[in-house]
Parts: structure tokens; sequence; C-alpha cells
């Protein structure tokens, strides 16, 4: 009991726990974010490497459960514009799409469909074409995942399935607290 209890205290600690009794979906939450590259329909590529440095959101589904967490994704909108443009300017909202099911002739209707939902959304919506990000992020298929990494590129909390709107204070609370971290 006592060395599981040191464990978890050095955990926590190392910020390797996750925040508010969520799981530890996928065993990242206080480390560095791997890798990633991802496209949106009009083949604009984004890298971790583009955004180190800002709060990063990431709502990473298929296309299938792209409104599973829409009540989340209206409030964390809300409070993005609430903030100051300095405070815009830290923060990202990273939509990405699931697309690694899509084969060769549907491409491109994948791609104008993610223009016209971008359009429709006022953000532009990206694309893991080759599955690669839901890989090393061991993102869990046929969910809504939610992730958040600091400026650092550390992320700092992860779950998949629905958020309760009970927790999404704490989600709230974690992005004004990153954000106004200097």
């Amino acid at each position: 009991m006592g060395l599981l209890l040191l464990i978890l205290s050095i955990l926590f600690l190392l910020g390797g726990l996750p925040t508010w009794g969520y799981s530890l979906a996928s065993g990242l939450i206080g480390f560095e974010a791997p890798q990633f590259r991802v496209q949106s329909g009009d083949d604009r590529e984004l890298t971790l490497d583009m955004i180190k440095g800002r709060v990063t959101l990431i709502s990473y589904e298929s296309k299938d459960v792209v409104k599973n967490n829409k009540r989340l994704k209206v409030e964390l909108n809300k409070l993005y514009y609430e903030q100051t443009e300095v405070v815009k300017e830290v923060l990202v909202r990273l939509p990405i799409v699931d697309c690694s099911g899509a084969f060769w002739p549907f491409v491109g209707t994948w791609k104008r469909r993610l223009r016209e939902r971008s359009w429709e959304e006022g953000i532009t919506i990206y694309c893991d074409w080759n599955g690669k990000m839901a890989s090393d992020y061991k993102m869990k298929a046929d969910e809504s995942n939610i992730l958040i990494m600091d400026k650092s590129g550390r992320i700092k909390f992860f779950t998949s399935g629905e958020v309760k709107a009970e927790k999404f204070n704490d989600v709230k609370e974690l992005l004004k607290k990153l954000a106004g971290e200097r």
C-alpha cells in the first residue's frame, strides 16, 4: 500500500495523473505530445512544431461521432470568443477528423466536404489521413477524443467519449489557466 501511494504521488508531481477523475485514456498525460502531421481539405499541413508555444485544444473524432461532444465544443467556442485578442493568439482550437477510412476514389469528395464543413463552422478542420495520429496518441476509434496540450507541448488533459456538462467548467478553467501562464 505504501509503495502504491509513493508511485501515485510521484506520478501526480510529474503531471502524469489525469484531472477530474478521468481515466488515463492515452497514458500520455504529463508527457510531451508525439509529433503529428494533419492536412486540411485545401491541402494545408499542420504539425505539432507549428503550434508549440500555444495552448492547444484538440478534438479528434471520426465523421460519425462529431456531434457527441457538440455541447462542449459550443461552450469552448464561446469561451474562445470571450477572450482578448492576446489570449486568442495563445489558444489553438484544432478539430481533427479521422479520415484514414477514405480510399483514393473518394478522397476528393472527402476534401471537398471538409472544406465545406470548415467554412460552415468558421474554423479549419484537419484530417488524419493515415491514422498515424490516432495510433500515436492512442485515440479511441468511434469516440470523441478531447485533448489539451500546454505551451511546451505536454499533454495536460485527455478523455474519450462524451464529456458530461458538469465537467465543462473544469475543462474551461484548465484552458484559461494554461493560456494565462507566461
